[in-house]
C-alpha cells in the first residue's frame, strides 16, 4: 500500500547466490555465472584391482581426516608422499573410494605430472576442466590463470568434494586447486615432501615400502598363491630382493606371469646379481622400476645429483651429514642441506636425526648412475675419503672411551690434539655401536680394494667398543680380515697389534690354544722389532691365556715381565693393569690374602686414574676373590658397585659377569630369590651377546630351579 513500510526477510541457509523479489507472476528463469546443469562431477579412477596391506596408513588416513574437518573453515588437505613406485596413487584410491559417500558434491581428479619426462601439467589446462566438470559452460571459463582460480573457488564454495592431486611436484602448484571455504578434502600425491603446504593447514603422510608379509601377499595376488605356496622361500626371497618396493614386486610377478614354466628361483637367480637387478625389474616399459627411478634423478640440481651418485658409492647401510660432505668434498652444513633435499624428492629416507638411508634398489640406481657418469678415479678418491672420514671419527671416539690406551694408527696423534668429540665413554660407546655397521662396512671394502692400512688402521679403533660390548661376530670376521692386511702391507707391528685383539676375543669365547697361539707369535714380533710397549701387552693377553687354561704359576711370571716393562717405560696405567692381573692370579693360585691386597690397591689406583671400567672389572675381580676365599657376605658388596658401573658404562658383558657371580654368593647367604634375578638377567646378556658363558648361567639356573 502507498506509504506502507516495506520489510524484507530471509531466514535458512543458503548456498549461492539468493535472489528476493516483490511478487512474481508466470515462469522465472535464472541464469548465474555461465553455469549449466550437470551431473555431480565422478572422475575419481577405479579402485585398484590389486591392493595389500597399508591397514597402518589407512587409519592415519581415517584420524588425519578427522582432525582436518574440525577446522571447519578450510578445505582438510592430506599429502602423501613417498619415492616413487611405493604405492602412493593405489593407497589415495583405496581410501578415498571409502570415504567418497561423505563428500555428496562429487570428485575431481587430475594427474599433475610432476615427475613424467615430458613436463607438469599446464595448471590453467586441469582448472579449465574442473571448471566444466562443476558445471561452468565453456563460454565462461576465464582464459588468465589468475581469473580461473578466483572461479573455481566461487565454484567449489559450500560444497562437500574429494580434490584428488596426483603426482604434485611443488606447493604452488597444489594451491591453485585449493578451495577457499571448509567441506571439502584434498588429497595430494607427491614424490616431494612440499613443506610449503604447511601453512595451507596440510597435514602429511609418509609411504614406506610394504612390510615384507604384504610384499608377499602381493606376488601371489599377481602371481597366484599356489605357485607361490610351492615356492615359500624363493618368494621371500623374491620380495627382499626388490626391498617390498611395490612397482618391483608386480614387475617381478608379471615376468613370472608371462612365463609360468620359469620357477621362482630362476628369477631370484637373476635378480641375485646387484648389476643386473634394475634392468631386469625394468624390461617391461610399463612397470620399470628404473624409469621411475631417472625421473627422480633427472628432476635434481647439479649439487643434488652428484651427491645422491658418491653416496651410492657408500657400502654401509646408513649416513649423515659428516660422511656425505667428505665424499663430496663439502662443508657439513652444505651437505645437510643437500641430504634434506635428497629426502625430500624421496630419493633418500630419514632414519632418525641427521640421519639416512638409501632404499636397497634406489642404492643400486645412485651406484649405477656413478659407473655411469663419473671417473673411475672420481670413485677411488670419494671411497678414501669416506674411509677416512670413518676412521678419524672412530678414533675420536674410541679415544674417550680409553684415553690411556696407547695406538699405532697415526691417526690418533691428529685427533688427540682436538678437544674430546663425546662428553664421556658411554655417548662414545654408544656412537660406535651405532655406526658399526657402516664400520664394518667401509673396513671391508677397504680390504677388497688393497687399502690394508686402512683397514687395520679402523680394526684398532674398534678396541673400545669390542673391549666393551663385545658383538664377537663383528669382532672376530674384522679383525681376521685386519691381520691379513697387516701382513700384506709388511707392517709387523700392526700384524702383531690385531692378533692381539682378535686373541683377546678367542680367549672370551673359550678358544684357548687359540689364543694362546697368537699371543706367542706377537710377543715374538715385537722383540723382534724392539717395540717394548707392544711387548708387555703381548705377555699380558699371554698370561691372561694361561690363567684361563689353570696355569697360575705361569701366568704370575708373565705379568711380571709386563709390569717391568711399564715401570721402565713410566706407564702408570700399564703398571696397574698389570697389578690387576696379577690380583687375578694371586686369587687362582690360592694365594687369597696377597689377592685381596693387591686388587684393593689396584682399585684405588684405577680411581685416581680415572679408569671407570677399570675399576669395575677390579671390584669384580675382588668380589670372586672373596667367593673363592670362601666368604661370600663379602663378596656381596664390590660385586653390587661393580655392576652398576657397569651398567653405567653399557658395558653389557661385564654387567652379565657381575650378576653371576651375585647370583653365587646370594645363593651362599640364603637370598635364592635374588640368586635367581641376577642368572635371569644375565642369560639374556649373554645370549644377546652369543657370550658362551650363557650355558654355565643355564646350568645354574636349572640348579636352583630343581
Amino acid at each position: 500500500m502507498p506509504g506502507a513500510s516495506v520489510r524484507n526477510e530471509m531466514s535458512g541457509g543458503v548456498g549461492g547466490t539468493a535472489i528476493q523479489a516483490g511478487s512474481i507472476h508466470g515462469g522465472v528463469q535464472i541464469s548465474v555465472g555461465g553455469r549449466v546443469s550437470a551431473p555431480a562431477p565422478a572422475q575419481l579412477p577405479p579402485v585398484p584391482a590389486v591392493f595389500v596391506g597399508r591397514e597402518a596408513e589407512l587409519r592415519e588416513l581415517d584420524e588425519r581426516l578427522g582432525r582436518a574437518m574440525e577446522a571447519s573453515q578450510t578445505p582438510a588437505l592430506i599429502v602423501i608422499s613417498g619415492l616413487g613406485g611405493v604405492g602412493k596413487s593405489s593407497l589415495a584410491l583405496r581410501w578415498l573410494h571409502g570415504v567418497r559417500d561423505r563428500f555428496a558434491d562429487g570428485q575431481l581428479y587430475a594427474d599433475l605430472r610432476g615427475f613424467t619426462p615430458g613436463g607438469a601439467a599446464s595448471v590453467e589446462e586441469v582448472l579449465e576442466r574442473f571448471l566444466r566438470a562443476l558445471g561452468i559452460a565453456p563460454d565462461h571459463v576465464p582464459a588468465a590463470l589468475d581469473e580461473q582460480v578466483t572461479l573455481f573457488r566461487s565454484a567449489t564454495a559450500g560444497r562437500r568434494l574429494i580434490i584428488m592431486l596426483d603426482n604434485a611436484i611443488s606447493a604452488a602448484q597444489v594451491r591453485s586447486f585449493l578451495p577457499s571455504s571448509g567441506g571439502s578434502l584434498v588429497l595430494v600425491t607427491t614424490r616431494h615432501r612440499l613443506p610449503g603446504l604447511i601453512v595451507n593447514g596440510a597435514h602429511f603422510v609418509e609411504l614406506r615400502p610394504l612390510r615384507h608379509e604384504a610384499g608377499v601377499e602381493l606376488l601371489g595376488r599377481v602371481l597366484g598363491r599356489d605357485r607361490i605356496r610351492a615356492e615359500a622361500e624363493a618368494a621371500s626371497t623374491l620380495v627382499n630382493l626388490c626391498g617390498s618396493l611395490p612397482i618391483a614386486v608386480c614387475a617381478s610377478a608379471a615376468r613370472l606371469a608371462l612365463r609360468p614354466r620359469w620357477s621362482v628361483g630362476r628369477l631370484v637367480r637373476e635378480l641375485d646379481d646387484a648389476k643386473r637387478r634394475l634392468p631386469v625389474l625394468s624390461s617391461d616399459a610399463d612397470i620399470s622400476t628404473q624409469a621411475v627411478f631417472d625421473v627422480s634423478y633427472a628432476a635434481l640440481s647439479a649439487d643434488e645429483a652428484f651427491l645422491y651418485r658418491l653416496l651410492g658409492l657408500h657400502p654401509g647401510p646408513t649416513f649423515g651429514a659428516g660422511v656425505a660432505a667428505a665424499a663430496a668434498e663439502l662443508d657439513e652444513g652444505r651437505a645437510a642441506e643437500l641430504l634434506d633435499e635428497l629426502a625430500g624428492a624421496s630419493l633418500v629416507q630419514e632414519e632418525g636425526e641427521e640421519r639416512y638411508r638409501f632404499h636397497d634398489l634406489l642404492r643400486l640406481h645412485a651406484y649405477a648412475k656413478a659407473m655411469e657418469i663419473d671417473a673411475p678415479e672420481e670413485h677411488r678418491a670419494a671411497e678414501v675419503r669416506m674411509a677416512k672420514w670413518f676412521l678419524r671419527a672412530a678414533a675420536a671416539a674410541d679415544l674417550v672411551v680409553i684415553p690411556g690406551r696407547w695406538h699405532l694408527g697415526p691417526v690418533y696423534e691428529a685427533v688427540r690434539a682436538e678437544p674430546p668429540a663425546f662428553d664421556d665413554p658411554a655417548a662414545a660407546l654408544d656412537w660406535l655401536e651405532e655406526e658399526l655397521p657402516n664400520l664394518c662396512a667401509v673396513l671391508q671394502l677397504a680390504y677388497d680394494r688393497g687399502r690394508y692400512d686402512i683397514t687395520w688402521e679402523l680394526c684398532e679403533s674398534l678396541w673400545g667398543l669390542f673391549y666393551f660390548r663385545k658383538h664377537y661376530q663383528q669382532w672376530l670376521s674384522t679383525h681376521e680380515l685386519a691381520v691379513t692386511a697387516a701382513q700384506e702391507s709388511g707392517n709387523p707391528l700392526a700384524e702383531s697389534r690385531m692378533s692381539m685383539a682378535l686373541a683377546y676375543a678367542y680367549r672370551d669365547l673359550n678358544r684357548y690354544s687359540d689364543a694362546a697361539d697368537l699371543y706367542r707369535r706377537a710377543v715374538e714380533l715385537e722383540r723382534a722389532n724392539d717395540h717394548p710397549v707392544g711387548e708387555a701387552a703381548a705377555l699380558s693377553g699371554l698370561g691372561s691365556t694361561c690363567l684361563a687354561l689353570g696355569r697360575a704359576e705361569e701366568a704370575i711370571g708373565h705379568f711380571e715381565q709386563a709390569r717391568a716393562i711399564h715401570e721402565r717405560l713410566g706407564r702408570p696405567r700399564g703398571v696397574t693393569r698389570m697389578l690387576r692381573r696379577l690380583g687375578e692370579a694371586y686369587r687362582d693360585a690360592g694365594r687369597f690374602d696377597e689377592a685381596v691386597d693387591t686388587l684393593t690397591r689396584t682399585y684405588e689406583l684405577f680411581a685416581g686414574l680415572g679408569e671407570t671400567f677399570e675399576q669395575a672389572r677390579t671390584l669384580t675381580d675382588l668380589g670372586l676373590t672373596w667367593l673363592r676365599a670362601g666368604r661370600p657376605g663379602s663378596a656381596i658388596g664390590p660385586l653390587r658397585r661393580a655392576h652398576l658401573l657397569a651398567e653405567r658404562l653399557g658395558a653389557r658383558h661385564e654387567q652379565a659377569k657381575t650378576s653371576m657371580y651375585l647370583a653365587d654368593a646370594l645363593v651362599a647367604t640364603g637370598d635364592v630369590a635374588g640368586a635367581r634375578d641376577h642368572l635371569t638377567r644375565a642369560l639374556e646378556i649373554f645370549v644377546d651377546l652369543v657370550a658362551p658363558q650363557a650355558e654355565v648361567v643355564r646350568a645354574k639356573l636349572a640348579e636352583l630351579t630343581s
